[in-house]
Formats: C-alpha cells, structure tokens, sequence
C-alpha cells in the first residue's frame, strides 16, 4: 500500500505522518459472531449458519475499510484514499487547508481513535473515519500549516 501513496509524491515530497484505521471496525463482526455461537449452542445450528452467512458482508466491509484506507500528511499537502473496487484518492494542499480537527466518541478516547477531518476552502473536506492516533496526526498537520505560513510570511 505504501508504494502506491509514494507514486503519487511529487519530487521533493516526503511522507511525515501515515495514519492507519483501527482495529476497533472489526468490532461489529466479532460480536455478530459471537451471537451466532451463541445461537447455535443454545437454540439451532441452522440459525448460527444464517447468522454467520449474514456477517460476511460486515466481515467484509471492514477488512475493506481497514486494509484499503489511508490517510497520509507529506510536507506539501494532505492525501486520503478509500475503496477497492473504486479507488478514491483526496489530495489538499496546505494553501487551500481551512480548518482540521477531531470528532472523536468516549469509546474512541478509551481506546485511541477518532475522525479526521480537514476541511478546505472551497474544495469541500476530507474525512476518515477509526483513525489511530488521530490527534497525533492533526498536531503534525497544525505545526507543517504553521511552518508553511511562517515561510510564506518570511519571504
């Protein structure tokens, strides 16, 4: 996954924070699954065969959503990517970057994940969901914002 962020760097373009989603997507399958053991041990191994054939499609959205996203800060500007079948790469510059900040839920502070999102002037907003670390990476996105404005007004 890497090597297909680093096609898209401009020269001279470096990667400065590589957020990952959390573990915690797969927290809705599990528990499906759970339930289904359940099912079958306490009332009828056919409906722990219908439960666990329903959680495939959740399985599968989250291994989708925790394998295929990405959302990466470079030194020039700020890159998210989600899809599989359909690949949506998000690219803002620094100079176009309004406002980032964190949504984060209590559950989310207790076991470190929150949405990013950094909304742009005019360009409408990126937004990731179960990020990790989430406020590490809105902190090195704020000091690179303030790093480009103290150059621009040095200049």
């Amino acid at each position: 996954m890497v090597h297909s962020i680093q096609a898209l760097l401009t020269e001279g373009e470096e990667i400065k924070n590589h957020a990952k989603i959390h573990h915690i997507v797969f927290a809705a399958p599990l528990i499906y699954l759970i339930i289904a053991l359940l099912a079958g041990v306490f009332f009828h191994p056919v409906m722990a065969f219908v439960i666990i054939v329903l959680t495939l499609y959740p399985s599968y959205n989250a291994f989708i959503h925790y394998t295929m996203t990405d959302l990466v800060l470079t030194n020039k500007k700020v890159m998210s990517r989600m899809g599989f079948l359909t690949r949506d790469w998000t690219r803002m510059e620094f100079g176009k970057i309004e406002n980032a900040y964190l949504e984060q839920p209590i559950l989310g502070r207790i076991l470190g994940y929150s949405t990013v999102i950094v909304s742009g002037v005019g360009q409408g907003s990126i937004s990731v969901t179960q990020v990790t670390n989430g406020d590490q990476f809105i902190k090195d996105l704020e000091q690179k914002l303030s790093d480009n404005t103290t150059k621009v007004e040095v200049v």
